[in-house]
Order: structure tokens, then C-alpha cells, then sequence
């Protein structure tokens, strides 16, 4: 079985790769600590069974990782491990494609009899994540057709740009380059359907993406 591992914290990656020996008899891991050198590795032409991502990575984020295999068609199930226990994280990989998603707080066993799910064509999806994602029908509505869309990078970006921050400011705050900001921006502007800052900031404000919104003096 060959399995592409990507995640940021090497620790992590090296205690994970020895858990997922115990997947198959034969595993072969391939890590790599940043998106982009993942899909480096996929434009190779390298061929898996099971791809690992972690959600919140520097640069390209999880989903954004995501929508990159996407629109290279790759088939293999994708499984997003993280640690984070946000509802809507996990809703918005899951509707990004990917096959599953499990919380690092797993046990082994746990996380491996998840895997095998996956690997046997099924979505996984933590109990309590589901169970945090319960809300009345209006508003799962709202969720799926609004924050669902947009990753929890992008979220943070609109929230900067809703600030007032510039894309310069963006990049520093984030400690991400400005390509990556435009990267988000652009994805933000075509899920709202919008062209410029004032209209996203709008649009955002009437779907209720905004904590905070910006008013006019």
C-alpha cells in the first residue's frame, strides 16, 4: 500500500507514519512537511492508495490542498487528520471531497479501523463532530451553502480584509507569502460571486460570515 503523508510538524508526521505500518503488510510512506511539495509529488505522476493531510498547513492549506488534487483528478480517497473540533472544518473538507476526517486525538486503533473504512469506499466522520454539526434546518443551510464553501484559511483572510488590512498586511499577520493571499482572495471573490473588497465585505456582512462588521462612519 503507498500512502501520501503531509504534514508541517515532523514529529507528528514520523509518529504517524509508524502507526500506519500497521495499516497493510506492505506499506510504503511517502511524507512531505508542505502542501506544495505534495503536490509536487502527485504532478510526478506517483500513483496512491490513501492520501493524509493535515488541515491547518502553512502556505496551502488543507482545503486548499484539497481543491489542488481536485482539479488534477486524482481518485484516491483523501483523508484529512487534524486536531481541531470545529463542525464546520470538518463539514467544509468533507465537502471539499475529501474521504474522511479524523481528529489526531484518536487512539491508534481508532484512527487505523477509520482508515480501513476509508479505504473500503466509506466517508469517516468523528461522532461528535457530527453531533456539534446537529443544528435546525435553516441553519445547516447556511452553513452549507456559505462558510462550507470557504476554508478556514480563507475565513481568517476575510475576516482580515474586513478590517481593513491590505493583502501586504494580510501576508505578515498570517505568515503567508501574497500570492497565497491573492490565492484566497480570488477563491472568496468567486464563491460570493463579487469583484472588488467592498461588495465581498457586503456579501459576507448579509451571510452572516462577519463577527464584526464594518460600518460606516
Amino acid at each position: 500500500m503507498k500512502i501520501l503523508l503531509v504534514d508541517d510538524h515532523r514529529l507528528v508526521a514520523d509518529a504517524m507514519a509508524i502507526m500506519l505500518q500497521d495499516l497493510a503488510e506492505e506499506v510504503d510512506i511517502t511524507i512531505c512537511y508542505t502542501t506544495q511539495h505534495a503536490l509536487g509529488v502527485v504532478d510526478e505522476g506517483r500513483d496512491f492508495d490513501l492520501i493524509l493531510s493535515d488541515i491547518y498547513m502553512p502556505g496551502i492549506d488543507g482545503l486548499g490542498f484539497l481543491h489542488g488534487l481536485k482539479q488534477r483528478q486524482v481518485t484516491s480517497p483523501i483523508v484529512i487528520i487534524s486536531s481541531t473540533e470545529n463542525a464546520k472544518v470538518a463539514q467544509a473538507a468533507l465537502d471539499q471531497g475529501a474521504s474522511g476526517f479524523i481528529q489526531k486525538s484518536l487512539p491508534g486503533s481508532e484512527m487505523l479501523a477509520a482508515l480501513k473504512k476509508v479505504l473500503h469506499g466509506q466517508k469517516y466522520q468523528p461522532r461528535n463532530l457530527e453531533a456539534a454539526s446537529t443544528k435546525p434546518q435553516a441553519m445547516k443551510r447556511a452553513s452549507s451553502s456559505d462558510s462550507a464553501a470557504l476554508g478556514p484559511r480563507q475565513l481568517e483572510v476575510l475576516q482580515l480584509i474586513a478590517a481593513g488590512n491590505s493583502n501586504k498586511q494580510i501576508a505578515q499577520l498570517m505568515e503567508i507569502s501574497e500570492a497565497t493571499v491573492k490565492y484566497h482572495t480570488s477563491h472568496i471573490f468567486r464563491s460570493f460571486g463579487v469583484h472588488n473588497r467592498t461588495s465581498c465585505i457586503r456579501e459576507a456582512q448579509s451571510r452572516g460570515l462577519i463577527e464584526n462588521p464594518v460600518t460606516d462612519n
